[in-house]
């Protein structure tokens, strides 16, 4: 078990008082007699389409001298993900935006085409944490690579890999530490395709200091595809999918100092693939996808969660409906970006918007 640093640990005291109260018979979201509340606006495609992604802020350089003062985030950077393009349609390409010009840059390669890489800031560096390779050996072929960079412009390294290959997990910078929980996972030998593969409660820990992984408490409900999100020093795990039952609404929250789970309100409806980011201590998620024996879609949906109330309510709908999208938020704007408009690999996008609010 990890030991946690009082000192490092932000979480207020309201939060989990808030979840702690959490009643199943409830309603499961805030009604609102107004209309939905936040606006969206069409950027600079992205240079191509591609989904499957997991983007993060970053900045475009390292500091000039060392300084106390935090670094403010200034562009999102995109690595890896599912294309429309190549041999295997999986990319190595590493794009970054701009918001002051609105323009797509190219940044270091990936040193392996990756789908699903997860991308973290943690402590001055931008890390790509598992995802799955493409080839002719298989087009799921699940990894536990974890890579990092200083600066957009310079080569990765390489850096301890997880120690059990996980994928389509949630990845967040927590209390000094890289959290990894959840996803998916090899179910044997057998590493090639999706049908290989089963859900997860894994929960690993990254000492970046020591390049190190160790292990944490696991995630009450093992399920993929999930959005994270951290507020207040804790990590919210919400929605995804299970390989036996598919869609979940279960929205899960970890306090590092405890090392300990408990449970949230469900997003009001149970979506996966979807995206999530924060503004202004809320979390917001987009989007996402349903399949199954009744058909499948793709969600427009948009949804704000208040941790303080515990409360749902939803907030204006994406113009242009998407799964396996990635959302990041920068100076309280939150760009989405890529994903697809249809359920599984199809009409993958490289659309770009921003939502305000």
């Amino acid at each position: 078990m990890i030991e946690i640093n009082r000192r490092n640990l932000l979480l207020s005291s309201g939060a989990l008082a808030a979840i702690a109260a959490y009643n199943t018979n409830n309603a499961a979201f805030a009604h609102e007699s107004t209309a939905p509340a936040g606006v969206w606006t069409p950027l600079a495609d992205m240079p191509f389409p591609v989904q499957e992604i997991y983007p993060a802020p970053f900045w475009k350089a390292r500091a000039s001298a060392p300084s106390l003062k935090p670094k403010p985030f200034n562009i999102l950077v995109n690595a890896g993900g599912l294309t429309t393009q190549g041999q295997y349609n999986v990319t190595d390409a590493v794009t970054y935006y701009d918001p002051l010009d609105n323009q797509w840059r190219y940044g270091a390669r990936l040193p392996q085409a990756r789908h699903h890489i997860a991308l973290v800031n943690h402590n001055g560096y931008l890390y790509g944490v598992g995802g799955f390779a493409r080839n002719a050996g298989g087009g799921w072929q699940m990894r536990g690579n974890c890579w990092r960079i200083g600066a957009i412009d310079e080569p990765w390294s390489i850096m301890r890999p997880l120690p059990h290959p996980q994928a389509e997990t949630v990845c967040a910078s927590l209390s000094g530490h890289i959290h990894v929980a959840g996803g998916r996972a090899p179910s044997g030998s057998s590493n090639r395709e999706w049908s290989d593969h089963i859900d997860t409660d894994e929960h690993w820990v990254y000492d970046a200091a020591a390049d190190r992984w160790s292990s944490a408490a696991p995630l009450p409900t093992a399920r993929n595809s999930a959005a994270g999100a951290v507020v207040n020093g804790a990590l919210y795990v919400i929605g995804g999918r299970t390989v036996s039952d598919g869609n979940s609404a279960v929205v899960e929250v970890y306090d590092p100092l405890s090392d300990r789970w408990e449970k949230a309100r469900p997003v009001p409806k149970a979506q996966a693939g979807l995206a999530a980011a924060v503004i202004r201590g809320k979390i917001y998620v987009f989007g996402g996808e349903y399949f199954g024996a009744g058909g499948s879609g793709v969600f427009d949906d948009a949804w704000e969660y208040d941790p303080g109330a515990d409360q749902w309510r939803a907030v204006a709908t994406m113009t242009r409906k998407r799964h396996g999208l990635g959302a990041v938020a920068i100076d309280n704007i939150i760009y989405v970006l890529g994903g697809a408009a249809r359920a599984g690999g199809n009409d993958t996008s490289a659309a770009l918007d921003k939502f305000e609010i």
